[in-house]
């Protein structure tokens, strides 16, 4: 008898076609994992910048002596730091000069405010939502201003304080 060595035409295109299958699931499993990825390291990225910020604030105006909401427009007075949202970012100006605190990827809006409790408590009010490539995250914490007393309630995006100097 004779025998032929090689595959036939049918077992060919029957290998070709599982082939595509499993290259086709491949394919799929491996950009929804770097598409998942991707969305991850950007809700961290954003996560990240936003806690930040909010960090920074409180080290700040925690211990503060004064401190006022005003809105932008503003010009700076000698003796006092000032934290505010410009073009997106949270900056920090100080006597020195300023420093950005964020990336641009805060929405633009009134982010601080001040508000007293049923004890006649003052607290900071810090509400900051970002967007990056589609994600969202949002920020809202309250600040006891333990050294200020008798302040009205108040909005907006630039925080102006004082506070002693160590």
């Amino acid at each position: 008898m004779y025998r032929k060595k090689g595959f036939t035409l049918v077992e060919l295109i029957i290998f070709l076609a599982l082939l595509g299958v499993v290259l086709t699931i491949g394919y799929r499993i491996f950009f929804s994992g770097q598409n998942t990825y991707a969305m991850g390291s950007d809700q961290y990225q954003l996560q990240s910048e936003i806690r930040k910020a909010g960090d920074f604030i409180i080290d700040e105006v925690r211990n503060a002596t004064e401190i006022d909401i005003i809105n932008t427009p503003f010009f700076a007075q000698t003796g006092y730091g000032y934290i505010y949202l410009h073009d997106s970012k949270i900056v920090y100006e100080y006597s020195g000069g300023t420093r950005d605190i964020t990336d641009s990827l805060l929405k633009d809006e009134d982010v601080f405010s001040i508000r007293k409790d049923s004890d006649n408590r003052n607290f900071l009010c810090i509400d900051m939502t970002g967007t990056l490539n589609g994600n969202t995250y949002n920020l809202s914490t309250e600040i006891l201003l333990k050294n200020v007393v008798n302040k009205s309630p108040q909005s907006g995006k630039v925080i102006k304080y004082k506070k002693l100097m160590p």
